[in-house]
This record gives C-alpha cells, sequence and structure tokens, in this order.
C-alpha cells in the first residue's frame, strides 16, 4: 500500500435537514437566514423542557420508495438514501460504467437504526418479546443505514461506519479522504445520518442542555436545539474527475482529529483539543490562520461550547479575525450527520461566494469580540474555509475545504512504512489475558460458560462466551472506573494490558502523537437498553443523566483516552463483524502519513440479556447447542464477550524504542455487496475479491499462506458461503481454523481474536476447531480438527458483517 497525498475534489452534494429536502431549497434558506427549527410534530415532546427541534418536517417516504424499499429503510435509511442519490446525480457520476470496487461509501451516524430498536423496545416492555415485530432488529443495527445506501447506489467498494457521536459527520469525510489517498478507492461517498429519537432528546433533556425556544449560538447560549437529516458528497481523485469531465465544486485539502482528555461529555474549557484539531489541520495542508476565510464553527448554543471553541480559535488566529458562523442555528444539530451537513454548506459557501449568517444573534450578549457574521449572510471570496465538529468523550474533528485552482499540486508520496504490532491486550470469555486465550486456543479448551449473570431459563440457553469477573481497579484510574459501563471496563482492561506489553510510555511531550481508534460491533447495548427501558416506562422526566454519557458508541474511547491520557488522532468505527479490521486500516494510514507515531486499536463486544433476548428473536441464528463451524450438525451461533487491544507502529519506531516485534500488518482487503439487510451474497463474489486484494497488497500468492483464520461461527448458511469462497481462493492445501468455535460470537472483536490465533500460529501452532465432529461432506477445505504444530510465516484473518461488508487481513511474521 503506497501513500499519496492526491488532490481529492467535492463534485457532487446532497442534504435533506429541516430548512431543506434537497440542496436547492437548503442554501436558499441559508443565505436567507430562513430557520427549519419549529416545533416537532412527530415525536412526543410533551416530558421535554422544549418542544422545538430542527425536524424534517411534512415527510412522506411513499414518494421517494417503493413497499419493497420501506420494509429495508427505516427513517434514518431513508434520509441517508435520499441524500446520496442527490449527491450522486449532482456529481453525474453513472457507478454502472465504473468498477464498483473502487466506489467506497463511509458514513458518519451517531444513533444508525435506532429508531427501530426504541420501536422494538417499546413493543418489548409493553406487549411481551414473545410479541415484538422482530423485522425491526433488521434495521437497528447502526451500519444499516450504510448498507441502505450501498445497496441503492450498487456500491461494493469500502464500507465503514464512523460513530464518534457528533464528530462522526467530519470525520467520515477524512475517512473518505484516507481511502482515496490509501489507494483503496477512485471515488467516495462520504457523509452522515441521524434521526430524531426520543433517546437522543431524553439524554440532551437529562443534561439541561436542551433550548427551549430557539437556539442563539455564540451570544445568548441558551442551549441546543437537536436536529435531523442526512447529508453526503461525492469525492473523487482529482485525475479521475478530470477523465470523465465533471465539475469541481471545491476540494478537500484535509482535515485532522484530537482528542480532549478532559471529561465525557463537556470540552475543555480552554479548548486545548479544538485548538490541536484546527492546528494540526493548518500544517498538514501547509497553510497559516490568515490564510483562512471563514470558519464554519460548531456553534451548539450551549454554554460549554459557546465558551470553548471561541477561546480555541482565538487562541489559534491571534489578531486575525475571519468570518465564523453555526449552520446550527438554522437547522439544529444533526448530531453524527452534523459536520457532512456543515460540509455541505462550506462547499456551497465557497462555490457561490457567500458567507452564511449565524441567526439569532443578539450582539449585547456576545462574549467574545469575533466576527460571527450575526443574522444576514454576505458576499465574499471564499478560498479556504474550516469546518469544526466536536463530540462527547472530547473527540474533535476539523476538515479544510478549498476553492478548487487549475493549478494542479505535485502529488506526495510518503515512504511505505512497515506497520507492525508491539503490543497486545485481551480478555474473551474464560480468558483473563493473552496467556489464556493462547492457552484455550492451543489446548482446545472452550472459552464458554454457564450463564450466571441473568435468569437465562425463560430463553433455554446455558452457555456463552462470559468475560470473568475482574478487579477493574487494578488496570482503571479507579476515581473514573465509577462512570464506566461493562463494554468500557472491558476495553480499557485490554488497553492497559497492550500499553504495558509495548513498554509503551505515555507522557505530555508524546500524547498528542499516540492515536486511539475504538471498534465495536455492537456498542453499549446494555446501557443504552438501560436508559431507553426507563425512558419509555417512565418517561424523559426520569431519565438517567449518569446513563446517557455511555450511550454513544465513542464513550469507551472517551474513558480510555481520559484514563491513559491519549490525546492523538480519535475516532470510533461501527462496522459489525469487520469492526476491529476496519480499524486496524484506518489505524495503519494514520501511521503511514506520519499523523501518528502509534495507535491504539482497542475493539470491544460485550454480552447481556437485552442482547441475547433481542437475538433469540431472529429465526435459526442462536444455539442451544455448542458452536459447531463446518459441521453436518452445525445450527447456529453462540454469542460471546471479548475486548481485544494492539499497539501500532512502525518498524523503525518499534526498533527505536528496542520493543519485541509480534507480527507485521501486510495487506487489507476490504469490500461490500449489494444484498438485503441482515443478509450476504451467497455467491461470495465480494467476499472472494477481498481475499484477492489482501493478497495483492501483502506481494504474496496463496501459496505463501500457511494459515486461515476464518469466520465461521456455526450459522451453517454463512459458514457454507465463506468456506466456498475459501477453497475457491486457497484450494483445499491450506489449514483452516474458526476461533470462534472456542468464544463464540464476538462480533466486531471477531476479527482481532483471529489475529491473537495467528500470532499463535506463528508461534508454531494452529489451533483446532473445536466441537466439529462431522465436517460437512460440502465444504473441501483443510480444516484443523486437532491442534496441529507447523511452521507459519503469513496467515490470513477473514470477517464479514450482515449486509455485505467484508474486510480481509493479511498479517505474517516479522523479517
Amino acid at each position: 500500500m503506497q501513500y499519496k497525498k492526491y488532490q481529492v475534489v467535492v463534485t457532487g452534494i446532497g442534504i435533506i435537514c429541516a430548512n431543506g429536502k434537497k440542496v436547492e431549497d437548503f442554501w436558499t434558506n441559508i443565505v436567507e437566514g430562513k430557520s427549519g427549527i419549529k416545533l416537532v410534530k412527530e415525536i412526543d415532546m410533551s416530558d421535554l423542557t422544549t418542544g422545538f427541534g430542527g425536524e424534517v418536517a411534512d415527510f412522506n417516504p411513499t414518494e421517494h420508495f417503493s413497499k419493497r424499499e420501506l420494509l429495508q429503510f427505516d427513517r434514518a435509511g431513508q434520509f441517508a438514501v435520499l441524500a446520496a442519490r442527490e449527491a450522486v446525480a449532482s456529481a453525474k457520476i453513472d457507478f454502472k460504467k465504473t468498477d464498483a470496487y473502487r466506489v467506497g461509501l463511509i458514513l458518519g451516524t451517531s444513533l444508525g437504526g435506532i429508531l427501530s430498536g426504541e420501536q422494538f423496545h417499546e413493543q418489548w416492555i409493553n406487549k411481551g418479546i414473545e410479541n415484538s415485530d422482530r423485522s425491526l432488529l433488521y434495521k437497528y443495527p447502526i451500519h444499516v443505514p450504510a448498507d441502505n445506501v450501498a445497496s441503492d447506489l450498487g456500491i461494493k467498494g469500502h464500507k465503514s461506519i464512523i460513530s464518534n457521536a457528533c464528530a462522526a459527520g467530519t470525520n467520515s469525510i477524512g475517512y473518505a479522504l484516507d481511502t482515496i489517498r490509501s489507494g483503496k478507492a477512485d471515488v467516495m461517498l462520504a457523509g452522515g445520518v441521524d434521526p430524531l429519537t426520543k433517546l437522543s432528546l431524553s439524554g440532551f433533556n437529562s443534561l439541561q442542555a436542551l433550548c427551549d425556544g430557539v437556539c442563539s449560538p455564540y451570544s445568548e447560549s441558551n442551549g441546543v436545539n437537536i436536529g435531523e437529516g442526512a447529508a453526503f458528497l461525492v469525492l473523487e481523485r482529482l485525475d479521475y474527475a478530470k477523465n470523465r469531465g465533471a465539475e469541481i465544486l471545491a476540494e478537500v485539502m484535509d482535515y485532522s482529529m484530537s482528542a480532549d482528555c478532559y471529561h465525557q461529555t463537556a470540552p475543555d474549557p480552554a479548548g486545548s483539543g479544538a485548538l490541536q484539531s484546527m492546528k494540526n489541520v493548518l500544517k498538514q495542508a501547509g497553510y497559516e490562520p490568515k490564510d483562512i476565510s471563514y470558519i464554519n464553527g460548531h456553534g451548539t448554543g450551549t454554554p460549554a461550547n459557546d465558551s470553548s471553541e471561541p477561546k480555541a480559535m482565538r487562541s489559534l488566529l491571534k489578531e486575525y479575525s475571519p468570518p465564523i458562523s453555526s449552520t446550527k442555528s438554522m437547522i439544529g444539530h444533526m448530531l453524527g450527520a452534523a459536520g457532512a451537513a456543515e460540509a455541505v454548506t462550506s462547499v456551497l459557501a465557497i462555490k457561490n461566494g457567500i458567507i452564511p449568517p449565524t441567526i439569532n444573534f443578539k450582539a449585547e450578549s456576545a462574549q467574545f469580540d469575533l466576527d460571527f457574521v450575526p443574522n444576514e449572510s454576505r458576499k465574499a471570496d471564499l478560498n479556504l474555509v474550516l469546518s469544526n465538529s466536536f463530540a462527547f468523550g472530547g473527540n474533535n474533528a476539523t476538515i479544510m475545504i478549498g476553492a478548487h485552482t487549475e493549478n494542479e499540486k505535485p502529488v506526495v508520496e510518503f515512504d511505505k512504512k512497515r506497520i507492525v504490532i508491539t503490543g497486545i491486550g485481551a480478555i474473551a470469555g474464560n480468558a483473563e489475558n493473552v496467556e489464556d486465550i493462547y492457552s484455550l486456543l492451543e489446548n482446545g479448551e472452550s472459552g464458554l460458560s454457564e450463564i450466571k449473570e441473568f435468569d437465562a431459563s425463560s430463553y433455554g440457553f446455558t452457555e456463552a462466551g462470559i468475560i470473568p469477573e475482574m478487579k477493574y481497579g487494578k488496570f482503571v484510574n479507579p476515581k473514573l472506573l465509577r462512570k464506566m459501563d461493562s463494554i468500557s471496563k472491558q476495553a480499557a482492561v485490554a488497553t492497559n494490558m497492550a500499553i504495558k506489553n509495548s513498554s509503551l510510555k505515555i507522557t505530555r511531550d508524546n500524547s498528542e502523537e499516540i492515536g486511539l481508534i475504538f471498534a465495536t460491533g455492537t456498542g453499549p447495548i446494555e446501557t443504552v437498553e438501560a436508559f431507553n427501558r426507563v425512558v419509555i416506562s417512565e418517561g424523559a422526566q426520569k431519565a438517567n443523566a449518569r446513563l446517557f454519557p455511555n450511550t454513544v458508541m465513542n464513550a469507551a474511547a472517551g474513558h480510555i483516552g481520559l484514563n491513559f491520557k491519549l490525546k492523538g488522532s480519535t475516532s470510533t468505527i461501527c462496522a459489525g463483524g469487520v469492526s476491529s479490521i476496519n480499524a486496524l486500516f484506518y489505524a495503519n494510514s494514520l501511521i503511514q502519513q506520519g499523523i501518528c507515531q502509534q495507535v491504539v486499536v482497542v475493539s470491544s463486544d460485550e454480552f447481556n440479556e437485552p442482547m441475547l433476548a433481542g437475538m433469540d428473536r431472529i429465526p435459526g441464528y442462536l444455539t442451544k447447542d455448542k458452536p459447531k463451524p463446518y459441521d453436518e450438525e452445525s445450527n447456529g451461533i453462540v454469542l460471546g464477550s471479548g475486548s481485544v487491544a494492539f499497539i501500532l507502529e512502525s518498524d523503525e519506531s518499534a526498533k527505536a524504542r528496542g520493543v519485541e516485534i509480534l507480527s507485521e500488518i501486510k495487506g487489507f482487503g476490504m469490500t461490500s455487496d449489494n444484498t438485503r439487510i441482515g443478509r450476504i451474497d451467497t455467491k461470495g463474489e465480494a467476499w472472494k475479491q477481498s481475499f484477492e486484494d489482501a493478497l495483492e497488497e501483502a506481494g504474496i500468492s496463496t501459496s505463501e499462506v500457511d494459515y486461515v483464520a476464518s469466520a465461521a461461527s456455526g450459522h451453517k448458511a454463512f459458514d457454507l458461503v465463506e468456506s466456498n469462497v475459501l477453497s475457491e481462493v486457497f484450494g483445499n492445501q491450506i489449514p483452516v481454523s474458526a476461533p470462534k468455535s472456542v468464544f463464540g460470537e464476538t462480533h466486531g472483536t471477531a476479527g482481532a481474536i483471529g489475529i491473537l490465533s495467528a500470532i499463535l500460529a506463528f508461534k508454531g501452532s494452529i489451533p483446532s476447531i473445536q466441537n466439529l465432529t462431522k465436517p460437512n461432506t460440502k465444504i473441501d477445505l483443510d480444516l484443523v480438527t486437532e491442534k496441529r504444530k507447523t511452521s507459519v510465516k503469513n496467515a490470513v484473518i477473514s470477517s464479514f458483517a450482515y449486509g455485505g461488508n467484508y474486510n480481509s487481513l493479511v498479517v505474517g511474521q516479522y523479517k
């Protein structure tokens, strides 16, 4: 993989939000300072402190979608598809005439399909789970809106979901930029989506953060209005766009991320993390503060944000004072979609030479001597725009968008680095550490145990991969521990182990150079269920303000950052079963570009009653037996929990620190298909492509692969698709094992456990597939039924997510 800083341009935009259901209407209202914030009609707001929000009013999905599509798309999916369709149409690009594997999709979202989850949860509480509509569960996972878009547009390239709360939309554009720079794509669709939901409204209400009227950012700062909608940008490599004669709207110059390490919900009052994010993007793109034409601020309207962000701006700008405004004053805070909507605003501002206003601005209430473009838009030539997004957990992201000129810049090539793993920490199933995991894998012992945490008798299940009770205070600052939920505690323990294993010293001098990528397939389901149950049963006024900060997907990343003082680039990946491999790819890109010296990659997924109860509603998914991958009698999966952390860095960095190199990251393959939600393409074409791409990037042939850690779980249909693909790609001469037979289905963390099995294999021992007594005669693979002593130099890790997402990884012994 050769990273090159290509010029990446915007060729299409699309949006649906409170003041416009398409770009033309949106921009007309923005220029005129017309607000879309009104009394909300679709959600009962009677138990909240406000009735106002940025609702997409008078929206009739039957005008846009067929009956079949409406079965696949909930409100978030509908918004995402409409905005994506508009962006692609405005770019005048025909994906049928492109290599579908060279077109990717990155979606930022905080909530995903939570509306479907809320509806299911309400049915469960009020009618009993046996009377709930199981079809809602297929639309609930956070990655489903991305699956809807990919399916609708025929995208088969890299597909991922960023969920670092309110920074997700901006981060998604940056990640798409990195994907093009990595050479993995020519075209990327990047954006965000979030719907208005009772969960998010109740949460902000519990924090006393909602405005009881219309918000006034940067002046009265009387609270936030929550909004909804979706926005997308089409990004292309400049030469690709020119070759097809595309109209270029703007150029994405660069982006940056940082972490405050201050508080789970409040920004650092001094704005240090925000300042770091803005300074870094200028440095990376080669500009000075005086070059900035306009800043589209985060501008939520809360006192905390409207104090800390201007301080950061003033520290950055010194005496210089470019215009600054808040789009949220007109559309509300669209959460994970906010940054994408504000990027669309920035592109339109550059294209049309108009600076959007901050409406509801009262000069007499302003606390900072900055130009906030009060109440009326302004004509100006704009060359360089910064757009800020700041989130819970102190996650910050800034993107730089500029006017495109005909003067092409030379492509900057980064020296290719060999990326290695120098630290590991892990807990999963019956294992309290990495050594326990190796022992279970090597000795054919089960990682499953009896369910004792709750009464599972009504469901008929007895076992799961349950992490043992641990003394978390040994691994986590006790003062921080009391604010952490289960998934965060697990992740922090694994992180602690990995940092110690790598002898990584985190100091004030290097904390901004160490990144953190958190991955999860399921997220904090236990916390979301507990918070939402109270809201459904007792109303928003009873919502638990202590639980709410942990309902966001990036909460664990925030806790880890706080505990270990990690202030570098921070992001959260929520792409289902491919999440951990996906996170490793993102970390790799940050190191390759010199943005981070080291990156902590930690994946965490939990097991709990809400997860078991919900998944039990899906016919044929779970088994009351043992997990039996590749067996004639396999009949479903067993759920598991686990957390795995890796320290990634270049081999040069590792050698300079004098630490042991445990494995080398050699090649990624990332593809998707156009199947329906909750399913995968039975032909396996995209899965096969992911293996081939990983091998090509690693520079090895199939004959040089010595071991495959499969994604097989015991679900006969999915296992058969993968086994057919493995047979087609690798034949029947390469040993294949299935770590999920030991630890159960650990979702996004499964790929990370697969890497651990590969590192064990490098030590000379390939683990066996447990519970395999009657191999399926339809499967033509070298299935490892007993522990096998052999030499392994290269291994392939397979992972997939329901909805058709495939990430393959080649790891090898470092030589």
